[in-house]
C-alpha cells in the first residue's frame, strides 16, 4: 500500500511537470501507441501506472529507440533483429527507398507477420536525406488487435484514459479520400475474426525496461527530445492513401470495459499541418484534457422566487388593499384571490421593483400587487404567486366604509428585529383573534432596515409577517428610517396617497376608519432635507377638508400620528426634553388650531400618557371634553439599541402635563385603541410580557371642532424659515 502511494506521488509529480511545458500540436510523433509532443515525452506513465493494477497498456511489437536513425543500413539491422526475436521463420521484409525527386514515398517499411495470425506487426517509414544529423522522417504502422494487450482499466480517471488509450481506439474509419471502400469492408471484417495474441514477451520486456529506464531518470525525457515525424509533401497516389485507410482502419472505435463502466470512444482523425504535408493525428478531435479532469466550478446560484415578508396595507380607496412582498429572484408576481374561505378565483398582476439602495445584500426583488373591487366587511382569502413559487394562504379583512362600527387597533413604535422579541410574540397572538382592524406602526423599524445591506430589514419584515400579512400595516416614518433618503423604508411600505416606490418629498397620508379620521404625518421634515412646507401646505389642505362640517359629522375623531413627541418626561437630551423643541414648534399651533383630538407618538423607548396640553399649559387633569390635543407615546416595543435593551431612563421630574408614565427595562409593551363611537375612545397600554393592562382611559369629546378658531388663518399664512 505504502509503495502504491510513493508511486501516486511521483505520478503527481511528473505530470505536473509536463503539464507546466508548452505542448506543440503541430509536430507530434507516435512512441509505443502514446502520443508525444515536441516537447513532452510521456512514456514514464506506462511503467509508472503498473504499480495501480492492471492498467490497458498499448504494447508495441517494435519500440523505437530514442536515438535518431541515421541510416537505411541500421534500419534494416534493427527489422532484422526484431524478426530474429519474435522467433517467425516466415517473416519477409521488404525495404523500399524513395528519394524527395522520385516517387514521393520516402518510405521504408518493415513488416513483420505474427506466427498464426497473418497480421502486419508493424511498419516503420524511415528517410535519410539531405545528409541531416537525424532522420526527418520516420513513420510506424502499429498493428491493431493482435498486438494489444486489453486487461480492465482501473484508473478512474478521464484524463488518464485519454493518455492511455491506444491507437487503434484512436482510428475511426472515416477517411473520405480512400479509392478502395470495398477493401476497407473486407478488411474490417477480417479484422472482426481475429484472435487477440499475446505480443512477444521478449517485446514486451524490453518496452517495459525502456519505460523503467525513463521513470530512474525523468529528466533524460526531455534533455534528448522525441523524434518527429514530417512529410515533404502531401500523399497523391491513391494506392498511398488505400495503404494509410487500411493501416487506420477498426473495426469497433468503442471500447468498453465491464466492470468500471467506462466507455472510450474516438471520433474522426484530425488531418493537422505540419510543414508542407500532412499529419495524420489518428486520436481524434482535440480537446483539453483538463476539461475531462475538470476545471475549478464555481457554485451557480439556483433561481428561487419564494415569496417572503408578505404584507399587507389599505389603498387608495376603501375598496383596495395593497399586498407588497419580495423574493431571492426574479419572477412574475401575482396575488390569487377571493371571497373566503380559501377562495382565489381572481388573479391580479403586481407591478415589480429592483430594490437596491440600502439594500445591496438584502432580497432585492420586490413586487405590490393593488386588490381592487372588494367587498366592505368581507373576509378575504389570498396567496401569492412569485415565478413558479406560491405563498401559504392568508386572509384579511375588506376595510369597512361605513361609519357604525367600532375599529380597534394595535399601536406601537421602536420595534427591533431583535429586541422587540417580546411584543412580537404576544402582538402575533393578538393578531390571531380577529378581533383587530389595522395596525400602526409610528417609526423606527428593524433597527435598522438597512442594517448589514438590508438583512436586518429582511429578518425584521419576515418577522412581523405574520402580524402585517393579515392586518393592514400603517406606519410613519422614523428617525432610524433618514438613512440613504428613507429609501428602504419607503419601498418596503407602500402607503395610500403615495407612490411606490414612495419619496421623501411624499411621507404623509390620510384614511377614514369607523368614526376617525386618521392622519400619518413625519416628525422627519424637521431634521432632514424632506419638504417640511409641503408637507404644512398639505397638512393644512386635509385639515381643512377633514373639518368640514359633513366630514366632522360622519368622523368626528381626528387622530394623528408621527414618531418624535413634542413633551417628555425623559431626560435623555431628544428633541422633546427641549423648550424649543423643532416637533412642537413646527406642529403644535396647526393640529391644536384644527381640532385634532389625539395625538399618537413614540421615539422614546417608554410609555407615557399626558393630559390635554397646549403650550406648555395644561387643559384641565380629565378627558371628558378636552380642549387641546391629548397626547400618547408608545415608544416601548422594544428597541434594539444597547443590545437590544432600551435604556432610556425616566430619571428627571415629570412635567405638570404627565399623567402617567412606566419605564422599566426589559418590560415592553404596545398599546390598542379603539373608537367606540363618535363620542368615546379607549386607550390602553399592554405589557408584552404577561398580556397585562398597566394603563388605560376613555377620552370623551362631546363638541369636536377646532380648538382656536380665530387663529385658523394666521396658520395658513405662515411662513417658514427653512
Amino acid at each position: 500500500m505504502l509503495t502504491k502511494q510513493l508511486v501516486f506521488l511521483l505520478l503527481l509529480v511528473q505530470l505536473s511537470t509536463v503539464l507546466s511545458i508548452p505542448v506543440d500540436l503541430t509536430n507530434r510523433t507516435d512512441m509505443g501507441g502514446l502520443v508525444q509532443d515536441q516537447h513532452i515525452n510521456l512514456d514514464w506513465l506506462g511503467t509508472l501506472l503498473k504499480g495501480f493494477g492492471p492498467v490497458l497498456v498499448p504494447q508495441p511489437t517494435s519500440p523505437v529507440d530514442s536515438s535518431v536513425v541515421q541510416s537505411k543500413d541500421q534500419s534494416d539491422s534493427r527489422a532484422d533483429a526484431i524478426v530474429q526475436r519474435v522467433g517467425q521463420s516466415d517473416t519477409s521484409v521488404d525495404t523500399k527507398d524513395q528519394t524527395i525527386g522520385q516517387s514521393g514515398d520516402r518510405d521504408d517499411a518493415i513488416i513483420m507477420e505474427v506466427d498464426q495470425s497473418g497480421n502486419r506487426a508493424a511498419t516503420l517509414v524511415k528517410d535519410d536525406v539531405q545528409s541531416e544529423s537525424r532522420a526527418e522522417d520516420v513513420r510506424r504502422g502499429v498493428p491493431k488487435e493482435e498486438s494489444l494487450t486489453r486487461n480492465r482499466l482501473s484508473i478512474g480517471s478521464d484524463f488518464l484514459e485519454a493518455l492511455l488509450s491506444d491507437e487503434a481506439e484512436g482510428i475511426k474509419n472515416s477517411k473520405k479520400g480512400s479509392s478502395n471502400p470495398v477493401h476497407l469492408r473486407e478488411e474490417a471484417e477480417e479484422s472482426k475474426n481475429r484472435v487477440e495474441l499475446e505480443p512477444s514477451f521478449d517485446i514486451t520486456e524490453n518496452y517495459g525496461a525502456e519505460m523503467d529506464r525513463l521513470v530512474a531518470n525523468p529528466a533524460e525525457a526531455f534533455e534528448k527530445g522525441p523524434e518527429t515525424t514530417k512529410w515533404d509533401k502531401p500523399l497523391d497516389s491513391g494506392e498511398d492513401k488505400d495503404r494509410v485507410d487500411a493501416e487506420s482502419e477498426v473495426t469497433d472505435p468503442t471500447d468498453v470495459n465491464d466492470e468500471d463502466g467506462i466507455v472510450l470512444r474516438t471520433e474522426s482523425p484530425v488531418n493537422v499541418l505540419s510543414g508542407e504535408g500532412i499529419y495524420e493525428y489518428p486520436y481524434g478531435n482535440w480537446e483539453d484534457p483538463w476539461d475531462d479532469w475538470g476545471w475549478p466550478v464555481f457554485p451557480t446560484e439556483v433561481p428561487d422566487t419564494t415569496p417572503e415578508q408578505i404584507h399587507i396595507s389599505w389603498g387608495n380607496y376603501s375598496n383596495q388593499m395593497v399586498v407588497v412582498w419580495s423574493a431571492k429572484s426574479y419572477g412574475t408576481g401575482m396575488v390569487h384571490y377571493g371571497i373566503a374561505p380559501e377562495n382565489y378565483t381572481q388573479e391580479v398582476s403586481a407591478d415589480y421593483h429592483y430594490f437596491w439602495y440600502g439594500n445591496n445584500e438584502g432580497l432585492q426583488h420586490i413586487y405590490r400587487a393593488v386588490l381592487t373591487g372588494l367587498i366592505p366587511g368581507r373576509n378575504y382569502s389570498y396567496k401569492v404567486q412569485c415565478g413558479e413559487d406560491e405563498s401559504p394562504g392568508f386572509q384579511f379583512t375588506a376595510k369597512m366604509d361605513s361609519v357604525d362600527w367600532s375599529p380597534e387597533l394595535l399601536v406601537y413604535g421602536d420595534m427591533g428585529r431583535v429586541g422587540g422579541a417580546p411584543s412580537l410574540a404576544r402582538l402575533k397572538q393578538e393578531a390571531g383573534t380577529g378581533k383587530y382592524t389595522a395596525v400602526l406602526h409610528v417609526g423606527d423599524f428593524a433597527y435598522d432596515l438597512h442594517t448589514e445591506g438590508g438583512k436586518y430589514g429582511d429578518d425584521f419584515m419576515n418577522r412581523i409577517q405574520d402580524i402585517a400579512a393579515k392586518l393592514p400595516y400603517m406606519t410613519c416614518p422614523g428617525n432610524h428610517e433618514i438613512e440613504f433618503d428613507f429609501n428602504p423604508y419607503l419601498t418596503r411600505f407602500s402607503m395610500p396617497q403615495s407612490p411606490w416606490p414612495g419619496n421623501m418629498d411624499k411621507m404623509w397620508y390620510s384614511f377614514n376608519l369607523g368614526r376617525a379620521h386618521f392622519i400619518s404625518y413625519s416628525s422627519e421634515v424637521f431634521f432632514t432635507d424632506s419638504p417640511e412646507e409641503e408637507q404644512h401646505k398639505w397638512l393644512v389642505s386635509d385639515l381643512t377638508e377633514a373639518n368640514s362640517p359633513e366630514n366632522r359629522t360622519l368622523h368626528p375623531w381626528i387622530i394623528a400620528f408621527g414618531h418624535r413627541p413634542m413633551y417628555c418626561s425623559n431626560v435623555d437630551g431628544d428633541d422633546c426634553t427641549k423648550e424649543k423643541s423643532r416637533v412642537r414648534t413646527g406642529l403644535e399651533d396647526l393640529l391644536y388650531q384644527y381640532g385634532v383630538d389625539i395625538i399618537i407618538e413614540a421615539h422614546e423607548h417608554s410609555y407615557e400618557r399626558l393630559w390635554p396640553v397646549y403650550n406648555y399649559t395644561v387643559f384641565g387633569k380629565d378627558y371628558r371634553d378636552p380642549r387641546a390635543p391629548v397626547h400618547i407615546i408608545s415608544g416601548a416595543a422594544g428597541c434594539n439599541e444597547f443590545d437590544g435593551v432600551c435604556i432610556n431612563p425616566m430619571m428627571g421630574p415629570r412635567g405638570p402635563w404627565s399623567a402617567y408614565r412606566a419605564w422599566i427595562p426589559g418590560l415592553y409593551g404596545y398599546g390598542r385603541l379603539r373608537v367606540q363611537n363618535s363620542t368615546h375612545v379607549h386607550w390602553e397600554q399592554i405589557l408584552a410580557v404577561n398580556g397585562q393592562s398597566i394603563d388605560s382611559a376613555w377620552i370623551v369629546q362631546h363638541h369636536h371642532r377646532p380648538f382656536g378658531e380665530e387663529q385658523t388663518k394666521n396658520i395658513q399664512d405662515k411662513s417658514f424659515e427653512l
